[in-house]
């Protein structure tokens, strides 16, 4: 089966197909085509758009800015590099992705447009994270899982003001689908596997709740020896208005992306939070973590340089005003649900309890360092909220101004659930 920029034929699962190229101009348009391989897992195809140096691959057509530009100056050596329309079977995710080490131009943006139901969507900016920084568990840099409901095609286009695409840049569909754990359906609290319920918790959905495949993260937990502040994220995953129904493929989408893709352990955040005010526990052994067990902390994966220390809760969606990070529309006033506000303070409110946090207080945080949007050096000490969000330790617009801005009232509704006010 062939990955076609045409012809429906993309083989998600096969182990490798053959992309046909777009020639650009001044290319030769009879030149070989260009293989694309399987990732580790029948849930991901990943196409090679860059080689090793960043030069395109003969998938990706370019063109040189339009003549005449306002600033010439600024836009001569803009470039616009394009995958051209590719489409094939189903999938409800794209990823992209990058050598770590690679230099990326600033100034790069990428959009893409979905095919579904016979019809081409409108362009759409993806958010590449640049703000967003490295874990120091990934293997590969990359974006954000772009959740595309399930579409059979997408085109892919970016464009860089310096001209330049980074290192073994790669593009990636994404099948939950294909997961053997993948549920039919939303499961219910009936259906969950018995075990107990800690004091004071919230009704969290299990990592089987989203169809986590087990046998993709690494065995065991990745403990830490305690938690000393919680860090709020959203996950810019392109959608706002998704259904409830659709709330555990997305949060798969964003598993297999930083798995598989990504080359993380697990889930990046311990926790994720929807619009609905649904719950669900992303980083294994989340749930289970408390102070004098045998899992005093999970580490997790979600702020690079500050993972120590703290745990992340991830609101599903973009809360950066007018569009500014990707996806669909979010207008000037992208704010949080009531339902899923108020399941934030429950959740916090858990586990500031069992960690004994004072939701309205301070904390200080050592750095790991690791450059990039961690601005601070190994063994820098960061005086910060306890409750606190993602741009609080590194330099990012997450978890987006309308969320951020709320940050002052949510310490209080918690500290409100715990007495302390």
């Amino acid at each position: 089966m062939q990955f076609r920029k045409t012809i429906p034929a993309i083989a998600l699962g096969v182990v490798s197909l053959t992309v046909p190229i777009a020639a650009s101009a001044g290319t030769d348009s009879s030149s070989p085509a260009i293989e694309a391989t399987t990732a580790d897992s029948s849930q991901v195809e990943s196409a090679t758009l860059t080689d090793n140096n960043g030069k395109p691959s003969r998938s990706l057509s370019v063109k040189a800015a339009p003549k005449g530009a306002a600033n010439e100056a600024a836009t001569r050596s803009e470039k616009v590099f394009s995958t051209g329309e590719v489409t094939g079977e189903e999938f409800s995710s794209i990823g992209l992705s990058w050598k770590k080490e690679s230099a990326v131009d600033s100034g790069l943006t990428a959009e893409t447009r979905i095919h579904r139901d016979g019809v081409w969507g409108p362009w759409q900016n993806v958010p590449l994270g640049l703000d967003d920084g490295v874990a120091e568990e990934a293997k590969r840099a990359g974006a954000p899982a772009f959740y595309t409901d399930d579409a059979d095609g997408a085109e892919v286009r970016f464009i860089s003001p310096k001209g330049s695409l980074p290192q073994d840049l790669k593009l990636s569909f994404i099948d939950p689908a294909k997961s053997p754990a993948t549920p039919s359906s939303t499961s219910s609290s009936s259906d969950r596997e018995p075990r107990t319920t800690q004091a004071g918790q919230p009704d969290v959905k299990l990592r089987k709740d989203w169809g986590a495949d087990e046998s993709l993260a690494d065995p065991g937990y990745k403990t830490q020896p305690s938690i000393k502040a919680a860090l709020v994220h959203h996950t810019v995953t392109g959608n706002n208005s998704y259904t409830q129904e659709q709330v555990p493929q997305i949060i798969n989408g964003i598993y297999i992306q930083h798995i598989t893709v990504l080359g993380y352990g697990d889930f990046p955040y311990h926790f994720v939070v929807d619009r609905f005010g649904g719950i669900w526990e992303g980083r294994k052994g989340s749930i289970e973590m408390r102070p004098g067990t045998e899992i005093p902390g999970i580490l997790g994966g979600h702020a690079s340089g500050f993972n120590t220390n703290t745990f992340g809760v991830a609101m599903l969606g973009n809360f950066e005003p007018n569009n500014s990070e990707g996806g669909e529309d979010t207008g000037p006033d992208p704010k949080p649900t009531e339902a899923m506000t108020t399941s934030l303070a429950d959740l916090l409110a858990w586990k500031a309890g069992q960690y004994e946090l004072a939701p309205e207080g301070s904390t200080q945080l050592v750095s790991a360092g690791g450059g990039g949007t961690n601005p601070h050096p190994t063994g820098a000490v960061l005086d910060v909220p306890v409750i606190s969000a993602h741009k609080d330790v590194n330099v990012t617009a997450c978890p987006g101004a309308k969320l951020y801005e709320t940050l002052p009232d949510l310490r209080k509704q918690v500290a409100d659930r715990l007495g302390s006010a």
